[in-house]
């Protein structure tokens, strides 16, 4: 059968496509120990390797193992054996791999350790609210700032207490004056705190009581 000279060009082109498409197809041994290494974790026993890469690569030879073994052996910067493993391979990258991680799990630790001395909410919200108090009498406009945040902040429970608080703060004196019963005339004042409230012109002077 005679070929034009088109079909000869095509016939070679069509054959040069095929065998490339096959080689690309085709897994070496070493790329089969490559990426069996890579499923087991980067390294393993020759005995897993062994297995593992007769299920990717069509051996011929009656000697398998040796084929893998060299392979291992031919290519340093791949591959090595484990030190602290007899009869293991792993990857050169492997020992990177874990010092990166190991860095990364030692940066972790350094953060949760930051996390826990952070204060928790209720931590927080206790101390604020305890500052407060203590600076009441002085700065008793930012009270009511306050009980506006742990509004804000869903904590309506401790504005309630700090509300509560307040209250009872300024309301003491109210409940102090009213349980005094003040008598015209300069005369003393009984009450139930102790000493006596004497008036006199309008100016009121502590005396001792029971005269």
């Amino acid at each position: 059968m005679a070929y034009s000279i088109g079909n000869l060009v095509k016939m070679v082109i069509f054959r040069t496509f095929a065998r490339n498409i096959l080689y690309h197809l085709v897994m070496t041994i070493c790329e089969a120990c490559k990426q069996v290494l890579n499923d087991l974790g980067g390294r393993a026993s020759l005995t897993d390797i062994y297995e593992k890469v007769k299920m990717l690569v069509e051996f011929t030879g009656a000697t398998p193992n040796a084929s893998i073994r060299a392979e291992l052996q031919n290519h340093p910067l791949l591959f090595r054996r484990t030190p602290d493993k007899r009869g293991w391979w792993e990857l050169v990258s492997y020992q990177e791999e874990i010092a990166v991680r190991d860095k990364e799990i030692a940066e972790l630790k350094a953060e949760v350790e930051r996390l826990r001395k952070v204060p928790t909410e209720d931590d927080f919200v206790k101390r604020f609210i305890e500052a407060t108090k203590t600076q009441f009498r002085f700065r008793r406009q930012e009270a009511d700032a306050v009980r506006q945040i742990m509004d804000k902040m869903g904590r309506s429970d401790v504005e309630a207490i700090l509300g509560s608080w307040i209250e009872g703060k300024e309301n003491k004196p109210a409940i102090a004056i009213s349980k005094l019963e003040i008598r015209q005339g300069g005369t003393n004042i009984d009450t139930n705190f102790g000493p006596n409230i004497e008036h006199n012109g309008g100016t009121l002077a502590l005396t001792d009581g029971g005269e």
